[in-house]
């Protein structure tokens, strides 16, 4: 981002900013009323790029974002259309602002706020929030309430109501203390962001090795479920004692399991040898 020259401010003393993205550049004037932008097109007009909010994001989100076979899939030219559609903009610039919409939406206009959070704490846009991961049944509660039955047996899932349900649980404190749905696009964005790499967890080594499903896989998922048995720990936890102190315990664990008891032999079939008193009659046909 390049600012202006001073000699060039507009009259509400704010500078016009030319933008580069994806080798593209953008002529903005931030200042004008409400909180909007406007930017300069092709055509020579200005337009205004109004506030995205916390509904306008969520609702995007619900629409543009698909579970398929391979993951997540995300339409990101669907959604920045819908921001540049809440402005009002003409759909013959939707192409052109489709970039500087997706800046726009995520905060891009915005000044990084100043201090530290304390420890625990989150910046996320203008809030700050304390967060806490949710719970394996939180979770599944909120997936059940969020999924709708269709007509063929199948079921749909509402990614609005997830994400609601996700920070409804995970934030647990923020300030200033207003309701999320007051939120601004931005710290909407951001919050999500920190709640969701909070509630995903951080991937190890060890997650890849599970999904490998092969020999590998299925000792160390032996091992841990073990460890986790006996001594009341998380798989993470197992995890990231250091080897030695692995091996200390399953060999404690080895030593003071109980035996299994000895099988009792499978009795074979009793033959002549075992009755050495017995008479043998052998009768012959003449």
């Amino acid at each position: 981002m390049r600012e202006a020259p001073a000699s060039s401010r507009t009259e509400s003393g704010a500078a016009p900013i030319s933008l580069e993205i994806d080798g593209r550049t953008f002529h903005l004037h931030p200042g004008v009323s409400s909180g909007a932008l406007e930017v300069e097109c092709s055509t020579g007009e200005r337009l205004a790029l109004h506030p995205w909010s916390f509904e306008a994001h969520l609702r995007a989100l619900d629409l543009h974002a698909r579970l398929d076979g391979a993951g997540l899939a995300f339409d990101t030219e669907g959604f920045a259309f819908d921001v540049l559609r809440n402005s009002g903009v003409p759909e013959s610039l939707h192409a052109e602002l489709a970039p500087l919409a997706l800046w726009w939406a995520v905060g891009g206009a915005k000044e990084p706020s100043p201090g530290t959070p304390p420890p625990g704490w989150v910046q996320a846009g203008d809030v700050m929030a304390r967060l806490r991961p949710w719970t394996f049944s939180e979770r599944s509660r909120a997936l059940e309430d969020s999924l709708t039955s269709q007509p063929d047996g199948s079921k749909e899932l509402s990614l609005e109501r997830y994400l609601r349900s996700m920070l409804s649980v995970s934030v647990v404190e923020r300030l200033p203390s207003t309701p999320l749905e007051s939120l601004d696009g931005a710290s909407t964005a951001a919050l999500l962001e920190a709640v969701v790499a909070l509630n995903a967890g951080d991937e190890r080594a060890e997650d890849r090795t599970l999904q490998a499903s092969d020999t590998e896989s299925r000792v160390l998922a032996e091992v841990t479920l073990k460890l986790c048995r006996a001594l009341g720990w998380t798989p993470s936890q197992v995890w990231a004692t250091p080897a030695a102190e692995v091996d200390r315990l399953l060999a404690m664990l080895q030593l003071t399991e109980p035996r299994a008891p000895t099988p009792a032999p499978t009795p074979r079939p009793r033959g002549l040898s075992d009755f050495p008193d017995a008479v043998v009659i052998q009768v012959e046909d003449d």
